[in-house]
Parts: C-alpha cells; structure tokens; sequence
C-alpha cells in the first residue's frame, strides 16, 4: 500500500516590491484548476473580486475557484499544518516570504514537514533596482542570497530598463547562478504553467551555504495625535530593517502628498500608503514607493468606512529619522497647505461683494 503523496510547495522570495503580490494576485485568479493555498505575511494586499470570494473567517480567505489565502502569523510550519490539515487539503502550497528574507531559512524550516515537498524557490527581481541594491554593501548579500537559492527568477519590471541595462543585469544574475531559469515579465505576467509544478528544487544546496539571516524588526505602537511605529535597538542580527508607521484622520493634500512621495528619503526601500484627500474625500489615494519610483492612484470609495490616511515605510534599521518624516507627513495636511493666489483673490473678490450688498 503507497503511502498518501507529499503536496508540492513553491517559496516566492525577492525584496520589497518586487512584485510577489502581484504574481500571487494572478495565480489566485489563474485557470489551473488547482486547489491553491497561499500563505502571506497579510492577506490585505490580495486583491479578489466580489465574484472570486466566497467567504472571509478569521485568518483565511476562501475562493469560488477551490483556492484559500491565509496569513502566516508567528508560526510558518503551523500554518503549513494547519491548511494540510482542512476537510479539503490544497493540492499545492505557495508561501510569500517577507521581502527581507532569506530563503534558505524558509526552506530549511519547511524540510521538516513531511506531509510537503519543496517543489521550487521562485525569486522575483525588480529589473529597475536590482542593479542598485546589488551594489549597496547592507544588502548585497541579502539579493544575491535571494538570487543564488532560486530554481526560477521572475525579472519583473522589464519595460522600466534598456536593452543594455537587462543584458548587464542577466550577466550578473549568471555570475551568482550559472543556471539560473530567467522568465522575463511585466506586472509578473507569466504563464502558471511555468512556475507551478517546476519540479527544481535541489536539496543539495540547502548544505552548500552556511544560514544568513535577514529580518524585519517590527517596532510597537505609540499613543500621540498620529500614531508612529518607532525603532528599537535590535543588535542581535547582521541585517534588520525597521518599519515606522503614520496615521491620520484629518484629510490631506494630494499635491503635498504627490511631492513626499516622490522625495521620501533614500534610507526608504519600500512604502506603501492609503490617503484621505481633500481634493477627492469619497474616495482612497493608493500610494507605492518601490525605491526611487513612485506612485499615487485613486482607489475604492471610502463607503462605509470612515476615512483615514496610513503610511508604512521600512527602511535599514537606525538609518531612518522619525521626527523628519513626521514633519513630512504633517507638511501634507490640508490644513497646513499655504492658499493660492487664486484662493487669496477669491477671498477678496467675496468679501467686496458682501460690502457691496451691506
């Protein structure tokens, strides 16, 4: 008698903003007919339609299509557990690294569950900032781990670099990973087929480097007017990013907000905001910095839901000043906005007719 067969399991790894959002976001939707799990950090970045969902309980969204997405909260291998463990288990596993780290980790951690097999480790890679980050010393080893432990690199982005910037960046991807399967992709448009059931994973080369850890330091909430995720000191590891927080009930202005966005610090890897805006209050600002690019789109009405502005950004940790981009953030409130010329004229242009009606 054969015992039951393990369920294949894909790692998605690559650094803040790559796109690993986007590329689950098009496996959910996907034709496969697999029955998908999708273990995330969050799942509140997993855009499903109204037609895709069938129901929301607790930690774990569940799809018309057979597909679930639950979020990862202190324990990987319970999560793995827990959704092997459903009256209809998945018949594949995808797991969302955080963006900072390293998959060797993961997948050492995952090794140990029996009922699963590594199919692959799928890195996606930013083709407009790879290059950068591959030269900045903090996390050239972070990237190039990242790089080196892929079965398959997703180089996302391609329609943000020349002909000669992509050829540069496949040279060095080959100097890390001499067989490195390169997919070439705008928004991780890629064929499912692809990059589930890859069946690449080596376990050899879990044993040919030494674990380097990598994490986020998550920083507690703190009572004041706004609230504020603030740095605490972390020694114990060689790389730690910190998180700071902004949020806001009074409304903002889009042109303040439009300009923060586009001269955020460089310390800041990754950013991501939802605005109340004065301008346009019905509905959310959507608001993404992935390193030097930024962008600011309106979303969803508010609806019933009262409006309020969030900003996340992560950063190395101790690089970033809080109190500056407090003041940055404060900078943007509708309040504080200087009035226009035009504003001013209207102003008198009302008040010599209100005289003139006295």
């Amino acid at each position: 008698m054969s015992s039951r067969p393990t369920v294949p399991l894909t790692i998605i790894t690559g650094f803040l903003g790559a796109g690993k959002t986007t590329l689950l976001n098009r496996i959910l939707h996907a034709p496969h007919g697999l029955r998908v799990a999708v273990l995330v950090n969050d799942f509140g970045a997993i855009n499903i339609d109204a037609q895709l969902l069938v129901s929301v309980a607790g930690d774990t969204i569940s799809l018309a299509n057979g597909c679930i997405c639950c979020t990862i909260r202190d324990d990987l291998i319970r999560a793995v557990l827990d959704v092997l463990a459903r009256p209809q288990p998945p018949d594949y596993i995808l797991v969302e690294t955080s963006g900072v780290s390293d998959p060797l980790e993961v997948a050492l951690s995952l090794r140990t569950v029996n009922a699963i097999h590594i199919d692959s480790i799928l890195t996606v890679l930013d083709a407009a900032t790879i290059m950068d980050r591959g030269r900045e010393f903090e996390l050239a080893r972070l990237v190039w781990n990242q790089i080196g432990m892929a079965d398959v690199l997703l180089l996302n982005k391609i329609d943000l670099v020349t002909d000669a910037q992509r050829a540069d960046i496949h040279a060095e991807i080959h100097k890390i990973s001499p067989r490195a399967r390169i997919l070439e992709t705008v928004a991780c448009a890629v064929p499912v087929a692809l990059i589930l059931g890859a069946g690449a994973f080596d376990p050899q080369r879990l044993l040919e480097r030494p674990p380097q850890p990598a994490h986020v330091h998550e920083a507690g909430v703190h009572d004041h007017d706004h609230d504020h995720d603030h740095d605490h000191d972390h020694p114990d590891h060689s790389l730690v990013f910190s998180t700071w927080s902004w949020r806001s009930e009074q409304p903002l202005s889009y042109r303040a907000v439009r300009q923060m966005l586009d001269h955020l610090p460089e310390q800041v890897y990754r950013a991501k905001g939802i605005f109340f805006f004065a301008e346009d209050p019905e509905r959310r600002g959507v608001g993404q910095v992935v390193g030097k690019r930024a962008t600011l789109t309106p979303g969803d009405a508010w609806g019933a839901a009262p409006p309020l502005s969030q900003l996340v950004v992560i950063a190395l940790h101790g690089t970033l000043d809080a109190a500056d981009m407090e003041a940055r953030l404060t900078a943007c409130l509708a309040i504080n906005q200087p009035e226009t010329v035009l504003e001013k004229l209207a102003d008198k242009a009302l008040s010599w007719l209100r005289g003139q009606r006295g």
